[in-house]
């Protein structure tokens, strides 16, 4: 028997088998650490970037584009260590499955909301204050890709997927580093999590996701 996709066994929404204050805690967790990392900011010395210069846009252009690829880079490698890795070194504790649970609308919210929280804290604030405390800019940018990783706790005693939030971190921090505006972070950490979740929510890339690719060919496939 083929493995059956959470959403297919269980369809009712979040809201409905664990309340709607299960479905707000996600929210409320995704909102306080941009709040970290607005404290950090206000408690910083004048070498912190001022808010007008931390919010700008900055070259529009320049940052959907790098923000894009750097996004399809990360996408790229989540979905190479799914196909190419056994499923037993990358797969999680059942978070990812539990988001793709939620409704389209709750996840482009939440992960908006979660983008432009963690790279608030990670990159504006913890990776800013590591390039002024650590002189060579690579290291600086790799440590701050540490700590990125292992704030995803749930991933310290996975080494694959903290070596993949690990690459996925410094790809945000040297976009951010490199076009100067935070959007470019943001825009790709979205990118990323709305994809990923997106195709496991069509059953893609998360654990069983083969045996269940598998059995919906099978079915597809005229009988004798």
């Amino acid at each position: 028997m083929g493995v059956t996709r959470d959403d297919e066994k269980e369809p009712h929404s979040v809201e409905q088998r664990n309340g709607t204050p299960s479905l707000w805690m996600l929210y409320l967790s995704a909102v306080y650490v941009g709040v970290f990392g607005f404290l950090i900011l206000l408690l910083g010395d004048a070498k912190t970037p001022s808010w007008s210069r931390l919010l700008a846009l900055g070259d529009a252009r320049q940052v959907l584009g790098l923000g894009t690829i750097l996004g399809l880079l990360a996408v790229a490698m989540q979905i190479g260590i799914a196909v190419f890795l056994p499923e037993g070194l990358w797969a999680d504790d059942g978070t990812n499955a539990f988001f793709t649970r939620l409704s389209y609308a709750h996840i482009v919210l939440l992960m908006a909301l979660t983008a432009l929280g963690e790279e608030l804290f990670f990159r504006a604030a913890i990776q800013s204050l590591l390039l002024r405390w650590i002189p060579s800019v690579a290291v600086g940018l790799a440590v701050a890709a540490a700590v990125f990783a292992v704030a995803h706790v749930r991933y310290v005693t996975r080494p694959v997927l903290l070596a993949g939030a690990w690459g996925i971190g410094l790809l945000l921090g040297w976009g951010y580093w490199f076009t100067g505006s935070i959007w470019t972070a943001v825009w790709a950490h979205f990118l990323v999590n709305v994809t990923m979740t997106v195709l496991g929510k069509r059953g893609w890339f998360l654990p069983g996701w083969r045996s269940s690719t598998g059995e919906r060919r099978r079915l597809r496939q005229p009988g004798p």
